[in-house]
C-alpha cells in the first residue's frame, strides 16, 4: 500500500470536520511510521468516560522500526510500554486511552513518538474531544454501554432532533473488536434509527477493556459523538 493511501484518511478528516485549536507539529516529510491518521477526533464524549483509539502505524521502510518511547501529553492519556518493534512492511495497532473524568469542554492532547528511524525519528499523534457536553441536535440512547458474557448485543437509538436532512456514519475502532448492523444511513428530518453493536469476544483479553464507537453527523455543521463501550470478560 502506498504512503498516499495511508494519508488519505487524515486528509479527509481535516477537510470535513472541524479541527480543534491545538498547537500541532507538522508531520515530517519522511515520517518514521505512517499512521492511519495524525489527528483523531473523538468529538462529544459523555461525562466521566474512558475512551480509546487504536492508531494503525505502518512501517513503509525496508528495515524494522522500533518505537523507543511514547510520551503522552498528560496523565489523562495512557499508552503501552515500549520498546515496540514493527517489521518492514508491517503495521502495529497503537492503543491510546483517554480518561475524561477531570475534563470539561474542548480538550486536545498529543502523544510524542520517538523511534530509531534516523532520518526523522520523531513524530506526534493528536486527538481532540469535547468532554461532558452534548450536541443537542442529535441524541444517542444509551450514551454508553458495557458488555459481559451473556450479553452479546446492544441496540442504540440515534435520533435526529432537527428538520435538517442528515447523513450519519458510524466508525468502529481499528482493532475490529466490535461489529455493526450497519455503518451509514440518512434521516431526512426528525426521525430515529436503531443500530445494533456486538462484541467480538475473541478480540478481548480477560478482564476489563475499553472500546468506542464514533458517530459522525454530516450536515451544514458536522460533528462527531463518541459512544464509550466497556467490556468485562471473565
Amino acid at each position: 500500500m502506498s504512503k498516499l493511501s495511508f494519508l488519505i484518511p487524515c486528509i479527509v478528516l481535516f477537510l470535513f470536520l472541524p479541527v480543534f485549536a491545538v498547537e500541532k507539529t507538522p508531520p515530517p516529510a519522511d515520517p518514521p511510521l505512517i499512521p492511519s491518521e495524525f489527528v483523531w477526533l473523538f468529538g462529544y464524549i459523555p461525562d466521566g468516560a474512558w475512551v480509546n483509539h487504536h492508531y494503525v502505524l505502518h512501517n513503509p521502510h525496508s528495515d524494522a522500526v522500533t518505537i523507543l518511547s511514547l510520551a503522552p501529553g498528560c496523565d489523562c492519556t495512557h499508552v503501552p510500554k515500549t520498546p515496540i518493534v514493527i517489521p518492514p512492511g508491517k503495521s502495529h495497532l497503537l492503543e491510546v486511552q483517554f480518561d475524561t473524568r477531570t475534563y470539561f469542554g474542548e480538550t486536545n492532547r498529543d502523544v510524542h513518538v520517538v523511534t530509531n528511524y534516523k532520518p526523522n525519528p520523531e513524530m506526534d499523534l493528536y486527538f481532540g474531544s469535547v468532554a461532558a457536553r452534548a450536541p443537542g441536535s442529535v441524541t444517542v440512547e444509551p450514551s454508553s454501554t458495557a458488555f459481559i458474557p451473556g450479553k452479546d448485543s446492544q441496540a442504540f437509538a440515534i435520533r435526529n432532533l432537527t428538520d435538517e436532512t442528515t447523513q450519519f456514519r458510524l466508525y468502529l475502532d481499528n482493532d475490529s473488536s466490535l461489529t455493526l448492523s450497519e455503518d451509514r444511513f440518512t434521516l431526512s428530518g426528525k426521525g430515529e434509527k436503531t443500530v445494533t453493536v456486538s462484541p467480538r469476544w475473541e478480540k478481548f483479553p480477560t478482564g476489563s477493556s475499553y472500546s468506542s464507537l464514533v458517530l459522525e453527523v454530516v450536515r451544514a455543521k458536522s460533528f462527531r459523538v463518541t459512544i464509550p463501550i466497556k467490556v468485562n470478560k471473565f
